[in-house]
């Protein structure tokens, strides 16, 4: 084969309002880098109509003379992890390091055409009537989400450089030879072929063509009409070549309707299925002020030697489930290739383009985009659906947007769904970022998280009660707020969770808390007086004053009768009259692990709301992040006598910096309870739902109570039910809705974080056999795994093997 020298088609690059790139022939073009706006799996039909609305739009704002050209490129790339000082986070990272992954980037070539029949002559009206278009286009992107940046120079030259070494994995590369043949080109040991989509001599495609399709999860989810490009196999790089020429129209349509008489002319069936086809473009031509288009899409993919076949074959049987056939006369490998270049489509012939609507032409465009890390001072990391680990700001930037008024957030997983592991990887995260954290729990779900930081673990025994003094409170702590949870305390001592103050009785403990604080400071005793104790006496006396003096009713001997049990020498008389432990202020990470007591009718309402309390004076008088975080606990305080105390939280923790999140599994929590409903759901901006598959019959319920639209019940039923677990390890999904939208994600953790969060009993009690026995939780977790890996054993046998060595010191197993 004779050697051949490959030029570029381009003269330079030329700065005026933004950077051009001129064709040798005269056509001058501008390119922008884009973002396609439609996330993949969004479920949101609208989305891709819009999509399509925009770039018809642009077409109509174009108008005749201009050529559209948008590549979007499909790279094989290898995730790299980000450095941290965090031993779980350096794990996390190493757990995907090297996971190859599909990155996306797409970019929109604006042609200004010149006339073929004449040689070039530059005017300048004509020139700035470009310019002028071109700002209008990138102002039209940027204000629909697009996120346009036109390309500079260098950026311009890089991506030709690339699209030549057709390489976009990232790194150096070096351009190399290419040898053609009509059936692609070799470029070093790779092949690179072009499959159009249309053969002209056919043009095999439906009768009717929308801007996307539908695949099948056990109900239609909506997607990108060539949303198999995301997984074409065995290829490192794919490029979709989309081009849309707008020619002058009325010569299109004089071109048409001479076409038209022709048929006419000629009686036949085949001539009479043209004149129809012909009426219907010119009628949807008049009717929806469509254009005429000359179009052509083609799909370049590289593969090394012997996997080419299998990609072409992957792309050419999706195509074909479209009812698109492709063109097998595609002989012109070199000549498609060079066309994909930024701005040299008048290199297509006839052959390779075809006339068509506007409309038509705009579906075969591809619209989708993969999550990408949101740019924030507050990241948490989950996987995306391809299982690569993106930044999400859970906090700050969607407040900063106005996506949502609050921090709060409601979590809802049926048992098994991953609910604890999600929440432990959220709060692992939360307490890398100097967050105060405070976990209500009765499972025994973060112990080891809690180890790890060196946190305080506190459970309740009734030998070791938690024991604190809510009562106790200096002048400048001494509030409104301050009082009424001391009166919803006392009520709550009194009624019981479930009771129901009057209002006179709620009247009369306001005066008494009030006047017994009044007493206080005017008296200046030492606050040691201040306890629950000092506090019955006086409102003994104090009660009987008020009811006396007004003549209103109360039943004093009832409450005197069933708060005497609080007092020093009563039944529970430990746990409101000791000094509270002060140094739960400065602890970063506290658990209360309140198992034990979860069906007390007493100690568990009143452990809660002093734990409630704890985290006031956090949120109050410490500067930095708070977060509260309450599992199945929530139940005993989601009274009528709590719930103005939380909403009162709810509504209070965003003005410090801080968000309260709630944590169930069961169904009925969030239908059942009008505190709920009102109170948590209401000021929860963020939901989170792991698989609702079980509630599936149900969610309709649900989705009302959470104001979930159809779009993002359709994002929830896509949980745990895509192809995507290959090469991944364990995981499960969670939809984590901000605002009015969310998006789903992955929770797939390294091993150490499984077994750090794992609540698995025999795993649990294995691990701790290496705690007791190896000074810090991070070295047992290291031998641990390295024993693990040593042995050869599966986990589940490893624990076994633990469990029955444990009496015996533990050698490095092999």
């Amino acid at each position: 084969m004779k050697s051949k020298k490959f030029t570029v088609p381009y003269i330079g690059i030329d700065r005026h309002t933004h950077d051009v790139l001129y064709h040798e022939s005269g056509d001058h073009a501008v390119l922008i880098r884009l973002t396609n706006p439609v996330l993949q799996y969004a479920a949101d039909l609208d989305a891709y109509t819009a999509f399509h609305y925009v770039f018809s739009n642009i077409i109509k704002l174009l108008g005749s003379g201009y050529t559209l050209q948008k590549l979007d490129i499909f790279a094989l790339k290898k995730f790299s992890g980000r450095g941290s000082s965090d031993f779980l986070s350096q794990k996390y990272n190493e757990a995907f390091e090297g996971r190859e992954y599909r990155d996306i980037t797409t970019y929109l070539t604006i042609t200004r055409d010149v006339r073929r029949s004449a040689f070039f002559t530059y005017e300048e009206k004509d020139f700035k009537a470009f310019e002028r278009n071109i700002t209008k286009v990138v102002a039209l992107l940027e204000s629909k989400g697009f996120t346009p940046q036109v390309l500079d120079q260098a950026q311009i030259k890089a991506l030709i450089g690339r699209l030549l070494a057709f390489n976009f994995s990232g790194g150096a590369y070096g351009l190399n030879n290419f040898s053609a043949s009509d059936e692609g080109l070799k470029i070093g040991a790779r092949t690179v072929k072009s499959v159009s989509l249309v053969d002209i001599d056919e043009i095999n495609f439906p009768s009717s063509i929308t801007p996307h399709t539908e695949i099948n999860l056990g109900y239609p989810l909506p997607v990108d009409l060539m949303h198999f490009l995301h997984k074409v196999p065995a290829t490192d790089c794919l490029v979709y070549n989309q081009v849309i020429q707008i020619p002058d129209q009325r010569a299109e349509i004089g071109k048409l309707t001479a076409k038209r008489k022709r048929h006419t002319s000629m009686p036949d069936p085949a001539n009479d299925l043209a004149v129809a086809d012909i009426d219907r473009v010119l009628a949807d031509i008049a009717k929806d002020n469509q254009l005429l288009v000359h179009s052509h899409y083609n799909i370049l993919v590289s593969a090394s030697g012997q996997h080419i076949d299998r990609a072409v074959n992957y792309i050419e049987s999706a195509l074909f489930s479209l009812g698109i056939i492709p063109s097998h006369n595609a002989y012109n490998q070199m000549e498609l290739f060079r066309c994909m270049l930024p701005g040299n489509a008048s290199e297509l012939k006839a052959y390779d383009t075809f006339q068509t609507t506007s409309d038509a032409a705009l579906c075969l465009l591809f619209k989708e985009g993969l999550l990408k890390d949101e740019e924030s001072g507050f990241q948490v990391f989950f996987s995306d659906r391809q299982g690569i680990p993106v930044a999400v700001d859970t906090s700050d930037m969607p407040i900063q947007t106005n996506r949502m008024n609050n921090r709060n957030k409601f979590v809802l997983g049926p048992s098994g769904s991953g609910k604890s592991f999600f929440m432990n990887h959220l709060i692992r995260q939360y307490a890398l970022q100097d967050t105060d954290v405070i976990l209500v729990d009765t499972g025994h779900s973060y112990s080891g998280l809690c180890a790890y930081y060196g946190g305080k673990y506190i459970t309740y025994s009734e030998e070791e009660p938690i024991t604190m003094n809510p009562f106790r409170i200096n002048r400048e702590e001494y509030n409104e707020e301050k009082r009424e949870f001391l009166k919803s305390l006392v009520c709550l001592l009194w009624k019981g969770a479930d009771g129901t103050v009057t209002q006179i009785e709620d009247s009369v403990l306001s005066s008494v808390v009030a006047a017994y604080y009044e007493d206080f400071y005017q008296q200046e005793r030492e606050s040691a007086y201040l306890c629950f104790q000092s506090f019955y006496d006086f409102s003994i006396e104090k009660i009987g004053q008020i009811t006396q003096s007004e003549a209103i009713p109360f039943d004093s001997t009832s409450y005197r009768f069933i708060l005497k049990k609080f007092c020093l020498g009563g039944e529970y008389g430990q746990i409101l009259n000791n000094a509270v432990d002060s140094a739960l202020f400065d602890e970063k990470f506290i658990v209360f692990e309140i198992d034990a007591i979860k069906e007390h009718k007493i100690l568990f309402p009143i452990t809660t709301i002093i734990i409630m309390d704890v985290f006031l004076q956090k949120m109050r008088h410490k500067k930095n992040r708070k977060a509260l975080i309450i599992e199945e606990a929530w139940k005993a305080i989601a009274s009528p006598l709590m719930a103005g105390y939380i909403l009162y939280v709810y509504k209070t923790v965003r003005k410090f910096w801080g968000e309260a999140v709630v944590v169930t599994q069961e169904l009925d929590d969030i239908i059942g309870n009008a505190v709920v409903k009102n109170s948590i759901i209401n000021n929860s901006d963020t939901v989170c739902l792991l698989d609702q598959t079980k509630f599936r019959d149900n969610f309709d319920e649900i989705a009302a109570l959470l104001s979930l639209s159809q779009v993002e019940q359709k994002k929830i039923f896509t949980i745990n039910k895509l192809d995507n677990t290959a090469g991944r390890g364990r995981f499960k999904e969670v939809y984590i809705k901000r605002g009015a939208t969310g998006e789903v994600y992955g929770v797939e953790v390294s091993l150490y974080e499984y077994l750090t969060f794992t609540t698995e009993r025999r795993e649990k009690e294995a691990l701790q056999v290496y705690i007791g026995r190896y000074p810090t939780y991070r070295q047992a977790l290291e031998l641990f795994v390295r024993d693990l890996h040593d042995s050869g054993l599966k986990l589940s046998e490893f624990t076994n093997l633990i469990h029955r060595r444990s009496h015996e010191e533990i050698p490095v197993l092999h």
